[in-house]
């Protein structure tokens, strides 16, 4: 296992203050709140599919990103950077893009299993789910992304170290 200090060579410190860890994974709540409601209401069957796919975002995806962060269990973009260390140990394996893919493309399929029994019922409570998915994603952005240094993620239009 790689040491800490030359996981972090080339890195700068952590330009997150741990206030935007709790911000931003409180603006996931809403959207987690009402995609659940949405499909308690309207479609349960869906219900182990949401499930897992929140559960592989908030545990297998930290495998592959934020266990081989150099910023791991530090204050990050989400409160993950501190939880990570409960679930992973460390990984020596190099951050690549393909754990920040799997990451975006698991929040089009949240936001797609709850948005239709959202909208069935009713165009207010389909506004509502838009809306706090536009909430966090724009939180995440806004405070996390913009201060984010690694360039690993292919979204990171922000990203300074390469």
């Amino acid at each position: 296992m790689k040491k800490v200090d030359e996981m972090r060579e080339g890195i700068p410190e952590n330009p997150w203050p741990p206030w935007v860890s709790f911000v931003t994974t409180a603006s996931a709540l809403p959207a987690v709140a009402l995609g659940t409601a949405s499909l308690w209401r309207g479609g349960r069957r869906k219900l182990p599919l949401w499930g897992g796919s929140w559960l592989a975002l908030t545990t297998v995806s930290r495998r592959h990103i934020c266990a081989r962060c150099p910023y791991y269990g530090e204050y990050c973009s989400t409160l993950f950077g501190k939880l990570t260390p409960l679930m992973w140990p460390r990984s020596d394996e190099p951050l690549s893009t393909r754990g920040f893919y799997w990451d975006v493309a698991l929040a089009p399929i949240l936001f797609a299993l709850a948005a239709p029994e959202a909208y069935r019922i009713s165009k207010r409570f389909f506004l509502a789910y838009l809306a706090a998915w536009a909430l966090f994603l724009g939180t995440l952005n806004g405070l996390g992304c913009r201060r984010c240094p690694l360039a690993m993620c292919p979204f990171n239009r922000f990203a300074r170290v390469t």
